[in-house]
């Protein structure tokens, strides 16, 4: 039986990189793409080194125009077929929000959003043609929640969110299933390298409750394998998603006793 294929964007560190090695342990034929060209190579060789086929491996910006659907078609077209999308490419900039300029505002949603919706348009009629297939968003626990100084980031992934939601349905009857993951804070490059001089003295930097990159790319893996709605990872992000949609409030409450700062 041939080996499934899965593309996996933002692969070069991270969530997607732990991905890609687990993944690759299973045997999955893999695309990577991400923006550091040497170190999808890296990655590449370690999967090699550890017996996993060679992947493709598609550098550059997925930001940029066409760039996302080009990938999307470059995948389907070296193996042939396309099982399963991981769409994990994302980038946060925290900042006030009358501070943070409207073109970097627009810079988060052209990664974490519109570079999803196109490479999700450019996968739907080939895993249609297949007979079916699968999608995987990676979301994040502000999809169910804001939370203070990420209202850009936020908002584009209740956005992602959304737009899976409706997707789930809409595109269920052509054999093609969406599921959201929702990391809560996780250790990757991503929060170590927020730029902390345009956030308030003193605000929580919350390195005790980040699970590890391995730790969430677990939680991937089992949504490409099983399918299934919404993964909360840990745990703890699926109660507190509640407590927000119940009785926001509350939330509101809980959010301003955590940022003293504010």
């Amino acid at each position: 039986m041939t080996a499934p294929v899965a593309l996996i964007t933002g692969a070069s560190s991270g969530i997607g990189r732990e991905t890609a090695l687990q993944l690759a342990a299973k045997g999955w034929r893999l695309a990577l793409t991400a923006r550091r060209e040497d170190r999808l190579q890296e990655l590449a060789a370690a999967i090699q080194a550890a017996g996993g086929p060679a992947p493709l491996i598609l550098p550059g910006d997925i930001a940029q125009p066409g760039a996302a659907a080009a990938r999307v078609e470059k995948t389907a077209a070296h193996f042939g077929r396309l099982d399963v999308l991981i769409n994990n490419a994302g980038i946060l900039r925290m900042s006030n929000f009358l501070q943070m300029p409207l073109s970097e505002m627009r810079d988060v949603f052209e990664t974490n959003f519109w570079a999803t919706v196109e490479t999700v348009r450019a996968a739907v009629p080939i895993l249609e043609r297949q007979g079916g297939g699968r999608v995987v968003q990676i979301g994040s626990g502000v999809s169910r929640r804001g939370l203070p100084f990420m209202g850009a980031y936020s908002a584009s992934k209740f956005a992602l969110l959304g737009l899976t939601e409706s997707l789930r349905v809409e595109l269920a009857a052509k054999g093609i299933s969406f599921s959201l993951v929702l990391p809560g804070g996780t250790d990757t490059e991503m929060p170590a390298n927020v730029d902390r001089s345009r956030l308030p003295p003193g605000y929580p930097h919350r390195e005790g409750y980040r699970v590890s990159a391995a730790r969430a790319a677990r939680t991937v893996v089992k949504a490409v394998e099983r399918g299934g709605a919404e993964y909360f990872v840990p745990w703890w992000v699926r109660p507190a998603a509640w407590v927000s949609a119940l009785w926001p409030r509350f939330a509101d409450f809980l959010v301003k006793k955590g940022y003293k700062t504010i």
